[in-house]
This record gives structure tokens, C-alpha cells and sequence, in this order.
């Protein structure tokens, strides 16, 4: 019986075998191409062999992602019966990405790191370590990548899915006026706590754009239980074009 196959041409390759690895399958995936039949064998989810035509290991996998063509089909539950690897797919895709042109990044302000346990069950130079505290000391990725190999090293990351824009999350709250403290705004804690895990430090102050699309950058602390609102107090509200009751938007800079 013919086994149903898809075009690459409407999927990520690499997308497609990670989310196989990620979900710890065990069998082959199978790629028809005019230029041979290339191979990509997993056991709970780790890479055991690649193969393409002639090219076995690595090699394979730069040649299919040079030219990632082809109708695929995943075979479940088969194993290779004499395997060349035994790696993860973090460790083979980015030996492989090594060998594939540099691009320019598809953006350049703070960058964060998606999953912190991947980049650590990877090797790093003492070089490369320093690029991944300054990516989480949110230093922008423009100031990095006039170094070559740094700029490769972020590409890589990118293109495996572990390094995305850091952008913090803006909240609609309501303008509402206290007196139960002066010269700083008061901002829902678990709201601020999001805003932590986003920036990786205490905000200290919040960006204010009113309904009259003014911005104000104003001071800001941590309040308890105060859900939806934006806690002035008066004296800051009068230096402000801000009224009680407006809806505003606010995220920390």
C-alpha cells in the first residue's frame, strides 16, 4: 500500500522534525527528493542516523537544508538496524546550521531566551557563555553581531527557536487617584511580577499613554490586590494630562 506523503513546500523541515523530537517519537522520517532519499531515523526523540544518498550523519542534514525540498512521510515505531549517532537534535541541527550562510537577524533590540534548559544541556565556549549573559543582561543583539562568529552563534539560536525579541507585555488599566502614597504610581502586583519575568528586573518606572495618546513616564512600586487599576496620587496626577477614570496603557521602560 502507498504510504500518504506532504510537501516541504508548505512546511518548516526543521520545525517538522523538532516537534517530532520534542514529543520523544521513534521511527523515520522520510524525505523523496529528485537527488535521492533522505533519512532521519529517532529514538524517544534523539537523533540515530541521517542519511542521504551518498551523505551520511551531519552532511545529510546541510544538504537537505540547503535545498529543502521534497514530499515527506514519517514512518512510526521503526528503528535503524545499524544507527551512526546517538545525539540530541539541539547538537546535530546546530553543528549543521554551521556550515549554512550567514543572514542578518530578523530583528535587533533585547532578545531573550526561551528555554533556559536547552541552552544549558548545550556546549558553550567561555566566549559564548559571555554572549548569553550579556542576550539576559538585555543588551541589544545589534551591539553583538559586529563579532562574526556571535552574530552565526545568534543566527543558530533563532533558527532552532531559543532566542526570540524580548518584549514586555502592556496592560490596559484604569486611572484611579490615592492618597496611600506620593510621587510614584502603584501597579497590581501580579501584573508587575509578569513585567519582572519580562524585563528580568524591578521596573522602575512605567510608559503612560493616555486616550489623548500622550506618553508619561512615571515612577512606579508594586501594590497588593489592586487589580485593572493604576493607583496616582494627586500630586503626580496634576503633572500629568491624565484624569481619574481614563482608560491608559502602561508597560515598564
Amino acid at each position: 500500500m502507498t504510504k500518504s506523503t506532504a510537501s516541504l513546500e508548505t512546511f518548516d523541515f526543521l520545525e517538522l522534525l523538532y516537534l517530532l523530537s520534542e514529543q520523544g517519537r521513534s521511527g523515520a522520517l522520510y524525505v523523496f527528493r529528485p537527488d535521492g532519499r533522505f533519512e532521519a531515523w529517532l529514538e524517544g526523540g534523539r537523533v540515530r542516523h541521517l542519511q542521504l544518498a551518498e551523505d551520511v550523519g551531519v552532511a545529510a542534514l546541510v544538504r537537505l537544508m540547503r535545498d529543502p525540498i521534497g514530499r515527506f512521510h514519517f514512518d512510526e515505531g521503526v528503528t535503524h538496524p545499524d544507527p551512526r549517532l546517538n545525539a540530541s537534535l539541539d547538537e546535530v541541527t546546530l553543528e549543521a546550521l554551521e556550515a549554512l550562510p550567514v543572514q542578518d537577524l530578523p530583528f535587533d533590540g533585547p532578545a531573550r531566551i526561551t528555554s533556559p534548559d536547552r541552552v544549558q544541556r548545550m556546549r558553550w565556549s567561555m566566549k559564548e557563555l559571555d554572549v548569553l549573559k550579556m542576550i539576559d543582561a538585555q543588551k541589544p543583539v545589534k551591539d553583538l553581531i559586529g563579532d562574526s562568529d556571535v552574530k552565526r552563534m545568534l543566527l543558530k539560536l533563532v533558527r532552532i527557536g531559543l532566542l526570540v525579541p524580548r518584549r514586555s507585555r502592556t496592560a490596559r488599566l484604569v486611572v484611579t487617584v490615592t492618597r496611600q502614597v506620593r510621587d510614584v504610581v502603584l501597579v497590581d502586583d501580579l501584573i508587575f511580577k509578569r513585567w519582572k519575568e519580562d524585563i528580568v528586573r524591578h521596573p522602575q518606572f512605567v510608559a503612560v499613554r493616555g486616550e489623548s495618546g500622550k506618553v508619561f513616564s512615571l515612577p512606579v512600586r508594586v501594590g497588593s490586590n489592586i487589580t485593572t487599576q493604576l493607583m496616582i496620587p494627586p500630586e503626580l496626577l496634576m503633572r500629568t494630562s491624565l484624569r481619574a477614570g481614563e482608560s491608559v496603557l502602561v508597560k515598564p521602560v
